[in-house]
């Protein structure tokens, strides 16, 4: 089944463009990897705003490890 998502802005302050494309790719892949796991529903999710709690990382947080757990944060927040 294909997933269309559209994310319009996400602001990660601190991170180079390199890094953002590191983040992104992680965050793509978990998100494929949880979404093969637990589909969503068969008639499809509309969620035209999606608010998730504050979203902490850590200096020391690959920009991998990011992307992963903000894949998890984001489809925890989708309505089912």
């Amino acid at each position: 089944p294909a997933v269309s998502l559209n994310i319009g802005s996400l602001a990660l302050p601190g991170y180079s463009a390199r890094e953002g494309v590191r983040l992104a790719g992680a965050f793509e892949r978990e998100l494929g990897r949880l979404l093969e796991s637990a589909p969503l529903p068969a008639q499809g999710v509309n969620a035209p705003l999606l608010r998730i709690p504050r979203f902490r990382t850590s200096a020391n947080e690959s920009p991998e490890r990011t992307g992963q757990r903000l894949a998890r944060v984001i489809l925890q927040g989708l309505p089912r």
